[in-house]
């Protein structure tokens, strides 16, 4: 049985943000910013390591693309 990778990335994306976004809340905007940058940062160089250029691309677009399909406003 093919298993649907696209809703569990995009469940997963929606937990970490939600995550992310209570404890930017108590860091302050400029922390939570340059958190952000260095996780994305590390994430991506991991990705490329591990699956490749094509691949890391097609991740990080479809996680972005998960974060524009939910609701508009902010957290």
């Amino acid at each position: 049985m093919k298993q649907d990778y696209g809703s569990l990335q995009d469940c997963a994306v929606r937990a970490v943000l939600a995550s992310f976004c209570m404890k930017a809340r108590t860091a302050g905007p400029k922390a939570a910013q340059r958190e952000a940058t260095v996780h994305l940062v590390a994430a991506a160089a991991y990705l490329d390591q591990e699956v490749g250029v094509e691949k890391t691309t097609n991740i990080l677009r479809a996680t972005i693309a998960s974060m524009g399909s939910g609701s508009n406003e902010k957290h």
